[in-house]
């Protein structure tokens, strides 16, 4: 079941770069949509701001705002991305908007599960491959560039830096690892 909803017009997207808030939790504003890129959600805990999931391109973010509520979380790009508040002001909108939320919010949940459970690798691997999907490059590609900070990564996946950047370098290509062979070149006969 796809549910479009509503841009407000004339766009108004919204770019940021990575790092940057979109909004933070106790705040007020519109519903957003992810244009591109991706963001994740935090909570505030007794540690400091607490992973709870992504957000990808198509996805809803401040949602609690339906409900006449503050926003929840605080949601922060995690690469260059972009959001574009929604015009929800008919109830037709608003109960589409809501529909979409709950479907989101079930994809995002086993996301997030794959990419806290299992070996650090798997974690690192299904998140590499979420975040191709999200940036719609190449997972090679990602591999090599284009990544979010280390630190960020491994609160994602729940694992130290170290063991993040461990496995990301058993991950990376063969190739990109390889030396380059010398070509023997023959004297002529």
């Amino acid at each position: 079941m796809n549910h479009q909803v509503n841009q407000v017009d004339g766009g108004l997207h919204r770019e940021l770069p990575m790092g940057r808030r979109l909004f933070e939790a106790g705040g007020q504003g519109p519903v957003w949509q992810v244009a591109a890129g991706m963001f994740r959600l935090e909570r505030q805990s007794e540690q400091g701001l607490s992973f709870v999931q992504l957000a990808l391109p198509g996805d809803l973010l401040g949602v609690e705002m339906l409900c006449a509520e503050s926003y929840g979380m605080t949601a922060t790009a995690l690469v260059d991305s972009q959001a574009v508040p929604l015009d929800l002001a008919g109830a037709g909108e608003r109960e589409q908007a809501l529909m979409k939320a709950l479907l989101q919010q079930q994809m995002r949940a086993v996301d997030t599960v794959r990419m806290r459970s299992g070996t650090v690798s798997s974690r690192v691997d299904h998140f590499l491959s979420t975040l191709a999907r999200a940036t719609g490059a190449m997972t090679q590609r990602v591999r090599d560039c284009d990544l979010p900070y280390l630190r960020d990564i491994a609160q994602i996946v729940d694992s130290a830096p170290e063991s993040v950047c461990r496995a990301m370098g058993a991950l990376v290509a063969p190739r990109s690892r390889a030396r380059p062979q010398r070509r023997t070149v023959q004297a002529p006969a």
